[in-house]
């Protein structure tokens, strides 16, 4: 990477997370726990089920979840593992620049060894572009509404400490194609029924 890109994403980065108190602490360690969006991710395949059919809602949700899968397997065992780029959590300098979310009593978050693409920016991005396909025609107002909650669980990781701004950038990108591409699948296949 360019010298001085590096040197802009880092500096990103650092005002990023030193922008902290801990009320804004807990709020980003809890934004970037998955499972408490599960209830959210229900609502929206009520919304499908509501706008459209029964029959088009499950076979939503099998696409939706293959998506989610071949984007999550494809950035966690895929990018990760192929570029091998450290997070800034484990950056011999930049990492002890940086503040981490004690967790537990004694026990920093830092993520795992690699953050080359973000696994959180990807799935959110998947889930957000997949709904905003389905339902913008039906919901004006959904597809701010899923763009600013994808956003918002990207730039948790960078708060967090432990993703680049170009980690965030190439999830969106990845899960946003990944997206398109399983909708594009779906509305050829079971829409047309």
């Amino acid at each position: 990477m360019i010298e001085w890109l590096k040197e802009i994403e880092q500096t990103v980065l650092i005002a990023i997370n030193s922008a902290h108190s801990p009320f804004l602490d807990w709020l980003m360690w809890w934004i970037s726990n998955t499972p408490i969006w599960f209830p959210f991710y229900i609502f929206l395949f009520v919304l499908v089920y509501y706008k459209y059919s029964l029959k088009h809602a499950v076979w939503f949700t099998v696409f939706g979840f293959a998506a989610v899968g071949f984007a999550d397997f494809t950035a966690n065992y895929g990018f990760k593992h192929t570029f091998m780029r450290y997070r800034p959590s484990h950056h011999l300098t930049l990492g002890e620049q940086l503040r981490y979310y004690e967790f537990k009593p004694g026990e920093l978050y830092k993520g795992g060894q690699y953050g080359f693409i973000s696994g959180h920016a990807t799935n959110s991005f998947v889930i957000a572009v997949m709904f905003i396909q389905q339902l913008k025609s039906k919901i004006k107002f959904i597809v701010p509404i899923l763009l600013f909650w994808a956003l918002l669980v990207s730039y948790s990781r960078m708060y967090l400490g432990v993703h680049y701004p170009s980690d965030i950038i190439g999830g969106a990108l990845w899960g946003s194609g990944v997206a398109f591409l399983f909708h594009f699948i779906y509305r050829k296949t079971v829409l047309k029924t």
